[in-house]
Order: C-alpha cells, then sequence, then structure tokens
C-alpha cells in the first residue's frame, strides 16, 4: 500500500447504492487489508431493534474501535461500510480517533439519480433493505449533508469497477477526503461539494 494511501477508507451511502460490491472489488487490491460491513454486526445482535437508534449508534462505535483494533495489529487499510445516515458519521469518528488518531480516514459518499438508485434497489436480493422512499431520502441527505472532509462520488453511469478504480484513486490522493484537513475543504470549495474523478481502467493506487 502507498504510504500516502489512506488507513480508513469507509463508504457512505443509501442501502442499495454499491457500496457493498464496491467494497469487495477494493478488497482486491489489498490482501493485508480488512473489510467491515457494519450490517453484519448488527446482525449479530439477537433482538437488533431495527428502528433503535441507539442500538445503531453503539454498534457503529464498536465497529470503529474493531477498525482501530486492526490497524493497531497491521492490518490496513480497513474498508468499512455503513449507511451512516444522520449524524452518526460523528459518532464514529469520534470514538475511532480515540484510538487511532495519527489514522489517515478518507470518507467517499456514494450517490445516484432517484431513477437509478430505485433501479438496483428494486434489483436487490429479497432479504436486502427495498424500502425505495428510506433509500431516496439517505441518497439526498448524503449529499445535502456532506461534512467538508467528504467526497460524494456521483456513481449514476459508473460501473461497478469504476466505482471501485475511484474510491482507489481518492484513497491514495494525500488530499482527498482526509478527516481534518483543511486542503480537503478547500478542494472541496472549488469543486463545489462533488469529487470530480478521471475515470481511467481500475488499477492499483498511484506510487
Amino acid at each position: 500500500m502507498n504510504a500516502t494511501s489512506a488507513d480508513l477508507i469507509l463508504l457512505k451511502g443509501a442501502p442499495g447504492i454499491g457500496k457493498s460490491t464496491a467494497a469487495k472489488l477494493l478488497a482486491h487490491h489489498f490482501p493485508s487489508g480488512v473489510r467491515i460491513e457494519v450490517d453484519t454486526l448488527r446482525g449479530m445482535v439477537i433482538d437488533v431493534g431495527w428502528t433503535d437508534q441507539t442500538v445503531h449508534r453503539n454498534v457503529l462505535a464498536l465497529s470503529a474501535h474493531l477498525a482501530a483494533g486492526f490497524l493497531r495489529v497491521g492490518f490496513a487499510p480497513v474498508i468499512l461500510i455503513d449507511t451512516f445516515s444522520g449524524d452518526k458519521i460523528d459518532g464514529f469518528l469520534g470514538a475511532f480517533r480515540s484510538e487511532s488518531p495519527q489514522s489517515r480516514v478518507c470518507v467517499a459518499v456514494l450517490h445516484a439519480s432517484d431513477d437509478v438508485l430505485r433501479q438496483r434497489v428494486l434489483n436487490r436480493d429479497a432479504d436486502g433493505f427495498r424500502d425505495i422512499d428510506i433509500a431516496l431520502r439517505i441518497n439526498h441527505e448524503s449529499v445535502r449533508d456532506a461534512r467538508p472532509f467528504e467526497l460524494p462520488l456521483d456513481t449514476t453511469s459508473l460501473s461497478p469497477g469504476d466505482v471501485a478504480g475511484a474510491i482507489l484513486r481518492l484513497a491514495g490522493d494525500p488530499t482527498a477526503g482526509t478527516y481534518r484537513s483543511e486542503v480537503a475543504s478547500a478542494r472541496r470549495d472549488e469543486t463545489g461539494r462533488t469529487a470530480t474523478v478521471p475515470m481511467r481502467p481500475i488499477g492499483l493506487l498511484p506510487e
């Protein structure tokens, strides 16, 4: 892994947007890395209470400690996937920073047009989240409420491989989406809050 690359890559976005697919493709590039699906941790709770926000926040805090622990013992990068609806990413990052204050974090916010997201949600497996109205709402809010260090990535016309390639480049760019980075904030201002990533075939992180 490149010395300037992110230690923690967060994939944020609405259910059905393609976070898990992108994460699986990313994982092929990082044999010493870890992929964490926060929904898998939630599923370990016997009575998860999917509408109980306290449960969601507690599991996210646990996932932050887990990510920091993997980094501490030498597994990097950690690719972590969650919807991070509302302000939940703030609590997650606070918990993560308490254990890994020097780690570089890249936050990619995946979003798409309403029509494309609607089709993706409808094409999900029967046991997947398929509430289109909620997915559309989160899709809009994830871009509208993006933090200065977050990089929205429009996946409307991108293949899963293109999405993974774009995230690879963002994670390898020391000025892109870095948590607490003044440079990243300036870049976001200049680009109108949307990451513009030149498309090329998916490849390794730049040296």
